[in-house]
């Protein structure tokens, strides 16, 4: 095998130069025609060896044994050979075709096969050419401030398109291209021009082009993008160009002039204006958008990549799809589809930041809820919809029926129910990202609401001014559930047998512990019901203990008024014990999602945590007020009410307590109720509520669980709770008022301050207010009674 001889002058290559200029200014600077070093750089040990290709070629790739050919002659390494060629950008800028050694596709900015200029660089270097202005996406020089040339400005021919002749030493920095007249003649070395004359658009240092290019440059260097709306989740350069292009090639084929003046500076959109009025420039315009830089020329892609870069430099998503949305008004202008399915189809390698900016663009025109949905127009970083059966069975499990209260109740909106509210928003939350439809993602959840009822539900709360935040908080919801699983599988909980929840024999000892009376069978239905909706996520009306009838389910709706922290304990217990028969003891009674997620967010529905719970409390122990009229009393509605008695029962009354002890003390040993233990009447929770947050005394604790003040205490250290020996003083206004004024008796009074009728007889005396007679207070007290 003859090896590659050595070159007797080398040249050192120019730090970013192509590999035909650093050829050709060897030749030049050894006086050697080109044909020459062609040859002397060919391994002469086999004819059938091909030759070296042309210098058009040559930039684009070179395989690894005409690398190591050249490396051996020039006595450089391989790397520093390859790293002369286009081979750098493959996959990247374009694709390459490495058997062949050629560009397959010209990804997404031409092919390589010409080159554009800067005279002034090629003034400094000698003649020396970039290797990056072979790109597409290169249009203008950072450093002299100008744009690029794409032609020689004496013959208007392209530049290094085809190999220099055989017998001629080039000439660098002079016009080497031969027009088809003249190629035949062997004398002709081409046209000759000085390029480093050319004339260029010059442009001021701040000028948005040089920007726009310099964040071109910066993402081929880095192999990355982090700028504008890829700062928070960076990019690949293959991604961030093929965006770039996207918009840039519709820049051009959607934008009127003024509608370009308006985005892109003067100089720019004045330039961009002659072009367009010259045949030539018509004729080019007319070529695909994929040949952008290699049809419009420097200043057409500046315009473009200028009015692109003014959309991706963007701090957020939000501004970027606002920026684009004059291209789609303008497409649709021109009568092309532009909608979120087409404007998914800009290219195959676009990023998904550009599809949340092409959402973000069309939001505006989603006059639908459900696309509204699919495409998460209300997230920071929308997305189109996915068909993925696997996200579909696992929000299915992640979902429940009905929508946990505490979110739907914050989302309700006049004249919806929370019933209607509730199954209505579960299904649009599985709609969230999802190509589903409202029936199907209804079906899927097992709810008895048709699709119809949801549409309708959806539409009523779309008419709120607060459905731009409801649609936020959906969002937020179906990506948390996305990423935290919740600790309930509800798709598994709707298909448990819940026919052996809370047996009779159980409820009855319930009723007899806490001293409710256990009802006609009645009352127990509407109990397990309770625990059906609780556990399974499902309405109560798929439960199989609810009768059918109107009268039946006002009842249900009025149960948790029945419901004390004593029977709300044993239900809690009832309930986990059948998990724990089931199999699922692991899991949770019930469980939401974190309400953090709704913070920023104004919301039409009430908020539960501004009830105050001791108002609720004492408003619902009077037997004749209404749900109703409590909520109005309170400023929310009757399902915030019902929801706080349900998960925050009001403590039983004295009175109730003193009748129950009656009943217990005159009822035959065998009927009398069993004792409760304190440590099973209330859970620390529970405690925590009635001493800490609703400020009890232990005595009234002792007494709603049936306990004594002592037991109260113990109870307390349990739970690690200090008590307090100290009480407050009782103000002597406040007590001359209630005793004086509103004719309360001592006994009224000593309840809501936690002491006897001996002790607020001292306090009277002490403050001077009379003790009305024992026949005067009897009469008070009956009064007081009737009220």
């Amino acid at each position: 095998m003859t090896r590659v001889r050595s070159l007797p002058i080398r040249v050192s290559p120019l730090p970013e130069e192509a590999i035909d200029s650093w050829l050709e200014a060897i030749a030049h600077r050894t006086g050697t025609a080109f044909g020459d070093l062609d040859a002397a750089l060919r391994p002469g040990d086999s004819i059938a060896a091909p030759r070296v290709r042309r210098p058009s070629l040559w930039p684009v790739l070179l395989p690894p044994r005409e690398v190591d050919a050249i490396a051996a002659a020039a006595g450089l390494p391989a790397a520093d050979i390859e790293a002369m060629t286009l081979a750098r950008f493959d996959g990247v800028v374009l694709s390459l075709d490495s058997r062949k050694g050629r560009s397959i596709v010209g990804f997404p900015w031409g092919r390589g096969l010409r080159s554009r200029y800067c005279p002034d660089c090629l003034a400094e270097s000698g003649g020396r050419w970039h290797l990056r202005w072979r790109l597409g996406c290169v249009f203008a020089c950072t450093e002299h401030h100008c744009l690029l040339a794409d032609i020689c400005p004496q013959c208007g021919g392209f530049q290094r398109r085809y190999r220099p002749r055989g017998e001629i030493v080039p000439s660098p920095g002079r016009c080497a291209y031969r027009s088809t007249g003249t190629a035949h003649l062997s004398g002709l070395a081409g046209c000759g021009a000085d390029l480093t004359s050319a004339p260029v658009m010059r442009l001021s240092p701040g000028h948005p082009a040089l920007r726009a290019q310099r964040l071109v440059l910066d993402v081929l260097a880095t192999g990355h993008g982090m700028f504008g709306v890829y700062a928070v989740q960076p990019q690949t350069a293959r991604a961030v160009l093929a965006d770039l292009h996207a918009i840039a090639s519709r820049v051009l084929s959607y934008g009127t002039a003024e509608e370009i003046a308006d985005r892109v500076p003067a100089d720019l959109a004045h330039a961009l204006n002659l072009i367009r009025a010259s045949s030539v420039s018509h004729a080019a315009a007319s070529v695909r958008g994929s040949e952008l830089s290699a049809a419009s020329g420097a200043i057409a892609t500046a315009v473009a990549a200028t009015g692109a870069a003014a959309v991706l430099d963007r701090r957020n998503i939000a501004d970027a799809g606002e920026s684009l949305r004059w291209l789609v008004h303008g497409g649709r202008r021109l009568g092309r589809q532009v909608d979120a399915r087409v404007m998914g189809e800009w290219g195959s390698a676009t990023s998904a930041t550009l599809a949340a900016i092409q959402v973000a663009a069309l939001r505006p025109l989603f006059v639908r809820t459900v696309d509204q949905l699919r495409y998460r127009s209300a997230a920071a970083v929308p997305s189109y919809p996915s068909a993925s059966p696997t996200a579909v069975n696992t929000a299915a499990c992640r979902i429940p029926t009905l929508l946990w209260r505490e979110w739907s109740l914050r989302c309700t909106v006049k004249p919806c129910s929370l019933a209607q509210v509730r199954p209505a928003l579960s299904a649009a939350l599985m709609l969230v990202g999802s190509t589903l439809t409202v029936g199907e993602a209804a079906d899927r959840l097992g709810s008895a609401v048709p699709a119809c009822g949801v549409i309708r539900t959806l539409a009523c709360l779309r008419k709120s001014p607060n459905w731009d935040d409801t649609l936020t908080a959906l969002t937020r919801l179906a990506d948390h559930l996305r990423t935290e699983a919740p600790p309930i599988d509800y798709e598994l909980r709707r298909r448990l047998n819940y026919g052996d929840l809370l047996p009779d024999e159980r409820w009855v000892e319930m009723c007899r512990r806490t001293g409710i009376r256990p009802g006609a069978g009645q009352k127990a239905d509407l109990a397990r019901c309770l625990l059906f909706e609780r556990l399974s996520g499902l309405p109560a009306s798929r439960s199989p203990f609810l009768a059918a009838g109107y009268e039946v389910r006002t009842k249900l709706s009025e149960f948790p008024r029945v419901l004390t922290p004593a029977l709300a304990a044993m239900l809690d217990d009832e309930a986990r014990r059948f998990l724990q028969d089931k199999g699922l003891g692991e899991e949770p009674v019930s469980w939401h999602p974190p309400l953090y997620l709704l913070d920023g967010l104004d919301l039409a529905g009430p908020d539960p945590a501004r009830v105050d719970l001791a108002a609720l409390h004492d408003l619902a122990r009077r037997d004749r007020t209404p749900l109703s009229e409590i909520a109005r009393q309170l400023d929310t509605s009757i399902d915030v009410i019902r929801h706080l008695l349900a998960n925050h029962p009001a403590p039983e009354s004295h009175a109730a307590a003193e009748q129950f002890a009656r009943r217990t003390r005159l009822a035959a040993p065998s009927l009398r109720p069993a004792r409760i233990p304190a440590g099973e009447a209330l859970s620390r929770s529970q405690f925590v509520d009635l001493y800490c947050v609703q400020h009890r005394t232990l005595a009234e604790i002792g007494t709603m669980i049936g306990a004594s003040r002592k037991a109260a205490g113990r109870l307390a250290r349990r739970h690690g709770i200090t008590t307090s020996t100290r009480r407050a003083p009782v103000d002597p206004a406040w007590f001359h008022d209630q005793y004086v004024t509103h004719r309360r008796t001592l006994r009224e009074i000593g309840q809501d301050v936690g002491r006897g009728v001996p002790q607020m007889s001292r306090i009277a005396k002490r403050y001077g207010i009379p003790i009305r007679s024992p026949s005067e207070a009897r009469c008070t007290g009956q009064l007081s009674e009737s009220r």
